[in-house]
């Protein structure tokens, strides 16, 4: 067989028009799909074709490289409620530079996207967004009593003042009712014990999600 002295590159651009679920993957799979649909007849049969055509100018295609690329035209984005979901923290104009961000490298498990979005709605902003609020609970004495505090749109955290350090909550009294200062929305919260600053009380981050919209309209106005 002949060594080769020439390599011979072809390069040609096609521009496509593709179903939307298509455009909208990521670099890697997109990549795969258009591998995929190509196929051997494409991808094996070009040397095929262009070793036959050189061949009658006395030329020999001892070997063959391809490499396939392609590019999305659209500009991906993920989809605004799939970032709220995980991240009721954020800002509109947040969510919307988000959104842009993170399409390019979002899983495609739904688990591990929104783990993803997750961290990176943290990364982008992991400060604390309070609003005022109260907490009904059972004290230690079986006394009710309302406590104020602040919720963290970020984590759930409720924030307790100074005067709450001695504070003793009931233990095993259920979720307990947080209402939202200015506002008719009331949550559920969480007792996990009692620290050095009073007791720890959260709201699960999903919790707050519903009500994103007034949260974030209430943190702003503060």
């Amino acid at each position: 067989m002949s060594s080769a002295n020439v390599r011979l590159k072809l390069h040609f651009d096609l521009d496509l028009a593709v179903p939307a679920q298509l455009s909208a993957l990521d670099h890697e799979r997109l990549c795969k799909a258009f591998a995929t649909a190509l196929g051997a007849t494409v991808i094996q049969g070009l040397p095929v074709i262009a070793g036959k055509q050189l061949g009658k100018a006395g030329i020999t295609v001892v070997g063959s490289h391809h490499h396939l690329d392609a590019v999305s035209l659209v500009a991906q984005t993920v989809d605004r409620r799939r970032i709220i979901a995980v991240a009721p923290h954020l800002t509109d104009k947040e969510v919307d530079l988000l959104a842009a961000k993170a399409a390019p490298k979002l899983p495609a498990s739904p688990s591990e996207a929104s783990g993803y979005l997750r961290r990176q709605a943290l990364a982008l902003v992991n400060e604390y967004r309070l609003v005022p609020c109260s907490v009904a609970a059972l004290l230690s004495s079986g006394q009710p009593t309302r406590i104020a505090g602040r919720l963290n749109l970020t984590n759930g955290h409720i924030f307790l003042g100074e005067e709450h350090r001695q504070t003793r909550l009931q233990a095993n009294q259920g979720p307990l009712e947080v209402s939202i200062e200015g506002t008719s929305i009331v949550v559920a919260a969480e007792s996990s014990g009692h620290t050095l600053t009073g007791p720890v009380l959260d709201v699960q981050v999903p919790v707050l999600v519903p009500h994103r919209d007034a949260l974030i309209a209430l943190w702003q106005a503060a």
